[in-house]
């Protein structure tokens, strides 16, 4: 089901405003701390992007650097033909994978369950938040329905619509 709410001071728009925030902070902190931990820049990676998994940030694995020649062997393997990930036969590569594991910040995918008060019971979606236009945008699957006034359903083409209009911004 989709749904928007658009009322600002409802305490669960307060409340998914602030997590959905956070998490948009953390994915661009964690891309610096990449930076910082590396030296390199990428443009692409290997991992999960965005919400749509356990830590509702983005997870890496591996990434596609840049500055090839500078790509230290010690700390990365080759994975394909543009990807490294971390030489874990290796100290400075399990610390890497160490780091890319549990050194980036994260949320977790029941924070949105808990701020809903609602069971993820049934077949699981993980929860999609986004926030558009001043109003939040939520999709939780099929099986879930809210009863929360605030909250309202909304058809599945108005939230293609709004999410097209965010990646074309």
């Amino acid at each position: 089901m989709y749904y928007k709410i658009e009322n600002k001071e409802c305490e669960v728009y307060k409340k998914l405003h602030e997590l959905r925030t956070k998490e948009l902070r953390f994915e661009q902190e964690n891309k610096e701390a990449i930076f910082e931990k590396t030296g390199l820049t990428f443009q692409r990676f290997l991992g999960n992007r965005g919400q749509q998994n356990y830590e509702r940030v983005t997870s890496f694995a591996g990434f596609a650097f840049n500055e090839k020649d500078k790509i230290d062997p010690k700390i990365w393997e080759k994975y394909d033909s543009e990807i490294v990930v971390p030489n874990r036969r290796t100290k400075a590569g399990k610390e890497m994978s160490n780091f890319l594991l549990n050194g980036l910040q994260k949320s977790c995918f029941e924070d949105v369950f808990k701020i809903l008060e609602i069971e993820h019971g049934g077949r699981f979606v993980f929860p999609f938040v986004e926030i558009k236009n001043e109003a939040i945008y939520l999709f939780l699957g099929d099986e879930i329905e809210l009863s929360n006034y605030e909250i309202i359903e909304i058809t599945k083409k108005e939230f293609t619509s709004v999410m097209q209009l965010q990646h074309c911004a």
